[in-house]
């Protein structure tokens, strides 16, 4: 399944197709500016933890209200999958490493300037080296999600996480 938005060309083989399946579900709705399905995929006892956004173990009602307002600043979203590593059984997780790349729609707010580069304003270009952690329940929900990321820097080359040849 190709979603626009998501390059899955370094992970389409994983051999847990399930999982697969997953993520991609999971991360449509981030890429389109959905947080509504995007919280229809997690479940009523849903908490995430956003390292990057200093938000600790905080719950579904609470990161879809943030999200839902994070996405009115994002357009022309990009997620570039790197690996992905775990199982879809319930109760395992998986590690998914990535690539975010978004334009900003308008000038980031207070809170949101801090945790990008400096000078960052509408328009701009900005990228994220991500791994998110997600926990799944039986109908491929996510119980449980951590985020640790970095904002891509001056001299970032994404070449250099292609594999050895």
């Amino acid at each position: 399944m190709s979603i626009p938005g998501f390059d899955d060309s370094r992970i389409k083989d994983y051999p847990d197709k399930k999982l697969l399946e997953y993520i991609r579900a999971y991360y449509k709705p981030f890429i389109s500016g959905d947080p509504d399905a995007q919280k229809a995929l997690q479940t009523e006892d849903f908490v995430i933890t956003d390292i990057p956004l200093g938000f600790i173990r905080i719950p579904r009602e609470q990161w879809h209200a943030i999200n839902a307002s994070f996405s009115t600043l994002l357009t022309d979203v990009h997620i570039t999958a790197i690996a992905l590593y775990g199982s879809s059984k319930p109760g395992d997780s998986s590690l998914l490493e990535h690539l975010t790349e978004v334009t900003l729609a308008a000038d980031p707010p207070p809170g949101a300037a801090e945790q990008l580069p400096p000078g960052t304003k509408k328009g701009d270009r900005i990228g994220m080296i991500d791994l998110d952690v997600s926990w799944w329940n039986e109908e491929g929900k996510v119980t449980r999600q951590v985020v640790y990321g970095r904002t891509t820097w001056p001299s970032f080359d994404f070449s250099q996480f292609d594999p050895p040849k």
